[in-house]
């Protein structure tokens, strides 16, 4: 679990999930070019997503380490790995243990799929003992004022001991990031960061062109002494015409996280 230290500063990662249609080995190459020095792999169609080794190979290639899996519990993604809640759970962990992950990012069930949460009630610590994995529970948020996730709000999340923020989710569901960030801070092992436009969708919007206090968030991340893995995961849809393109938009934004996690962007412009 992620513990505090004066000294300490968190992991930045790029996600490979906004890039699912991209060859894995491309995206991991630009983004050690953008200057990162690990990433999140999102388990999804792509074959090589599924592969440890092809994973490791990808990340070895391009001189980046893989601390977080995200398993593919999207709805996009609901038949890879099977289409069994506890199956993608279970494999998921699987392959974060053979890349050396030491977070596997999940989705709850659905609330009314009570065999699969009591799955996870069951089966969680043992999957972790077994792995050597932490499997972290991510927040999200109501679809048309419906919430169909049985994990959205602060209290959804504290029943788990080890869970991951998702900012932008956060947003789409009207949660303030700082009270979330305080009441579970002790369990929070892993940040999804990224701005949210504020029009009830998942935007994933670049760090300052949404509506979140984002600097002010890392700024208190930062000064917390908290030593967890933060993911920018952004929509970066509007930059891969060109792999520069791709690459200086990752780049920017890893300066922005470094930024205001050190505190210089607050009250800045």
């Amino acid at each position: 679990m992620a513990s505090a230290s004066p000294t300490s500063r968190p992991r930045i990662l790029a996600a490979t999930g906004p890039l699912f249609m991209t060859p894995l080995d491309y995206v991991m190459d630009a983004i050690a070019d953008a200057g990162y020095g690990a990433v999140e792999v999102m388990v999804g169609q792509n074959a090589d997503t599924q592969d440890p080794e092809r994973i490791v190979a990808c990340a070895e290639q391009a001189g980046l380490s893989v601390p977080a899996i995200h398993g593919p519990f999207l709805l996009l993604l609901r038949n890879v790995l099977g289409t069994a809640y506890a199956g993608k759970a279970a494999m998921s962990m699987e392959i974060a243990a053979a890349v050396g992950a030491e977070v596997m990012v999940a989705h709850a069930p659905f609330r009314w799929e009570r065999r699969s949460r009591r799955f996870l009630e069951e089966e969680i610590l043992p999957m972790e003992e077994a792995s050597g994995v932490t499997f972290g529970m991510e927040n999200l948020f109501p679809v048309a004022g419906r919430s169909f996730s049985s994990v959205i709000t602060t209290e959804d999340m504290d029943a788990f001991d080890h869970v991951v923020m998702d900012t932008s989710h956060c947003a789409v569901a009207g949660i303030d990031i700082f009270e979330m960030w305080r009441a579970l801070r002790h369990k929070i092992v892993h940040l999804h960061v990224a701005d949210n436009f504020g029009n009830g969708k998942d935007s994933h919007a670049p760090i300052g062109a949404g509506i979140l206090p984002l600097e002010a968030f890392l700024a208190e991340v930062g000064a917390s002494g908290w030593n967890g893995t933060i993911t920018l995961e952004l929509d970066c849809r509007s930059y891969l015409d060109t792999r520069d393109s791709l690459v200086q938009f990752l780049a920017r934004e890893r300066v922005k996280c470094e930024q205001a996690l050190a505190g210089d962007l607050v009250g800045a412009g």
